[in-house]
């Protein structure tokens, strides 16, 4: 695999830079309300990431809205965004290697310890209005498995709690299945929580590999090489070499307290809950460090949990026709969009099977098949094909009783099923020529440039 453009999220910042993808605040902006007012206003009407380099006056640095498309996590990967699931499944396919070792890592030159109050060394935001209290949003959590010695690393939201945090561990996810096997043994989890991580481990940790596997060796498929580590001061873990500031602690078996509410990724509040609390020994960074903020329910966090599951999902899709070309999770990862290529003779048929094998993903709820003439990464596309392919009678089909994602707002409790949608909009084979789209000759060669200035 050939090496990522970038190497760490400085220079990953600094590679958007140089392409007119990043806004740099440089006037002091409250980290309560304002930031996030400003950080989404650039992503809806620039549709850019951003640097706040004084946040609440104190020149703490805070980045935002960096895989807020396709097309930003495209650079990670340095190929088009019309490539990029193809690149996310050859990275999965890819040769990993074990990490790598750095001594004197850039993210330990600066050890503190003792800190009593985390918002004077770190931007933690206040994002939505009924939000309880400061969040850290971008954070990794990094632990292992007691018992296979497995390391595990995923995003997870942490409330400030000014000398402490609590932690969020979603039930059935695996950073939650560790925690489970400490509580059995009585013993605190050692954690390394991650902020301002190398682009490319930020995808790694939430690309949904299976749980024997490790990030940090898919982060090393992805660049085609070692990743680099350091081993934390006070626990047993290792962390990215570049990381901006590492906060090492434990998460506690026996202590909980009130967490909640806060806006997730369903635009919606979770409700308040009673969370295990962190506590934190040690913090390492660079200097003046670069922390991150990702706003909730954007399509930001919605693209770092699609980009990877289109991979695994195309995968599985293409087991069932090898006609599917493409999948679409984007703007938001409970709609999926399939393409099926056009040959003719073909079975009628194909698009159920298909859809059924996308809705049997936990976190799709409504899936949609379209011919290889519909652009699926088009919402006016597919919404034509919805409109004038779509028998009701027997292109739709209804899954009840099924496993959903976990904070589906539909859902009455943890423990409730779901309902799915499934949609053909595919035509026949055997009418292919009374559904032939109008088409304009020599579009894709038209290029603007030759013809405005």
């Amino acid at each position: 695999m050939s090496a990522l453009i970038h190497d760490d999220l400085r220079e990953f910042l600094g590679f958007l830079q140089a392409r007119g993808e990043l806004v740099r605040v440089d006037r002091e902006v409250a980290s309560r309300y304002q930031l996030a007012a400003v950080q989404m206003k650039i992503l809806n009407e620039l549709d850019k990431a951003v640097l706040f380099t004084n946040v609440d006056g104190k020149g703490q640095q805070l980045a935002g809205n960096l895989y807020s498309s396709r097309r930003l996590i495209s650079y990670m990967f340095g190929v088009p965004p019309e490539e990029l699931t193809a690149r996310v499944m050859a990275c999965s396919e890819a040769r990993t290697f074990p990490v790598e070792y750095v001594p004197g890592a850039p993210c330990q030159e600066v050890v503190l310890k003792g800190v009593k109050d985390f918002k004077e060394i770190i931007p933690i935001t206040r994002n939505s209005e009924h939000d309880s209290g400061f969040f850290l949003t971008a954070a990794v959590v990094v632990c292992q498995d007691p018992e296979s010695g497995k390391v595990n690393s995923a995003i997870c939201r942490l409330e400030y709690k000014q000398d402490h945090f609590t932690v969020q561990l979603v039930a059935n996810q695996h950073s939650w299945l560790i925690f489970q096997k400490y509580k059995k043994l009585g013993r605190d989890m050692p954690v390394a929580i991650v902020l301002g991580a190398d682009p490319v481990f930020m995808f790694a940790s939430e690309s949904g590999i299976p749980y024997d596997q490790n990030e940090f060796e898919y982060a090393g498929a992805i660049l085609g090489r070692p990743f680099k580590v350091a081993r934390c001061r006070t626990v047993d873990l290792y962390v990215p070499a570049k990381a901006e500031i590492i906060l090492e602690g434990q998460v506690s078996v026996s202590k909980e307290e009130m967490e909640g509410p806060m806006g997730e990724v369903t635009q919606y509040y979770g409700g308040k809950s009673a969370k295990p609390v962190v506590e934190i020994g040690c913090v390492t960074c660079r200097q003046n460090p670069i922390s991150e903020n990702i706003i909730s329910g954007t399509v930001e966090e919605h693209s770092l949990l699609a980009v990877p599951m289109e991979g695994r999902l195309l995968a599985r899709l293409r087991q069932v026709s090898p006609l599917v070309t493409a999948v679409n999770l984007l703007p938001f990862f409970f709609n999926c969009v399939v393409q099926l290529d056009d040959y003719p003779g073909v079975q009628e048929g194909i698009a159920k099977n298909v859809l059924l094998a996308a809705l049997a993903d936990p976190w799709v709820k409504t899936a949609v098949v379209v011919n290889r003439d519909v652009d699926l990464y088009r919402p006016e596309d597919v919404n034509w094909a919805l409109a004038t392919r779509v028998d009701f009678t027997r292109d739709v089909l209804r899954v009840d009783g099924a496993y959903g994602f976990p904070l589906d707002p539909m859902k009455e409790s943890a423990a409730s099923t779901v309902s799915k949608l499934g949609l053909d909009a595919t035509v026949s084979p055997a009418q292919r020529d009374r559904f032939t789209r109008r088409w304009v000759v020599g579009y894709g060669e038209v290029k603007l440039g030759d013809w405005i200035s």
